[in-house]
């Protein structure tokens, strides 16, 4: 997996063997990158980071700042030698790491942010969907960002994530749900 554009493009970022992660697909990250424009000065955090591909994109396009959160202790090792590899390269964004939960808000919900990237293990996609919706939705409101979350690609599990806020984009096989989190009907 490699950075797709910016300061950091074509760095190989270090993805654990086996299926620990399943990266965003190159493709449906680029499509997804190019359909929201410039990244200059965005506030991002990526939530069930694994190896950190949107996150880093983001920070690789121009975002000042990226928080990254990631339960798994080891995938946060990988994020730190992949954030050092992009720093090297030239990216200036201040990008931090929370070893939590994504339902953890209290650990990382607490500034604003333009953007939200979540890529969580299919499995459980839909359920932290909506649990966080359900149970965060008031503490996500205050962040005014765009939530992404990049839908499993299990046969109807599109119907999950459905919200009147909400618009789809698919790219490829790929699916992504866009939410403005300051109109969401709590």
């Amino acid at each position: 997996m490699e950075i797709i554009s910016g300061s950091a493009r074509g760095v190989q970022l270090t993805v654990p063997a086996g299926m620990l992660i399943r990266p965003t697909a190159v493709r449906a990250r680029k499509a997804l990158f190019d359909s929201l424009g410039d990244f200059s000065g965005v506030r991002a955090a990526d939530l069930c980071a694994g190896a950190g591909g949107l996150g880093l994109e983001a920070a690789s396009r121009g975002a000042t700042e990226v928080l990254f959160v990631e339960k798994e202790f080891r995938h946060c090792n990988i994020l730190e030698r992949n954030i050092a590899a992009v720093a090297k390269a030239g990216v200036s964004a201040d990008m931090q790491i929370r070893n939590c939960d994504l339902l953890e808000t209290n650990r990382w919900c607490s500034g604003m942010f333009d953007v939200i990237f979540a890529d969580p293990p299919y499995p459980v996609s839909a359920n932290l969907f909506n649990t966080l919706l359900k149970e965060h939705g008031a503490q996500l409101q205050t962040t005014g960002a765009l939530l992404i979350w990049e839908i499993p690609d299990t046969p109807g599990a599109k119907g999950f994530f459905m919200r009147p806020e909400g618009t789809f984009r698919k790219f490829g096989a790929t699916e992504f749900l866009l939410l403005d989190l300051e109109t969401l009907q709590i």
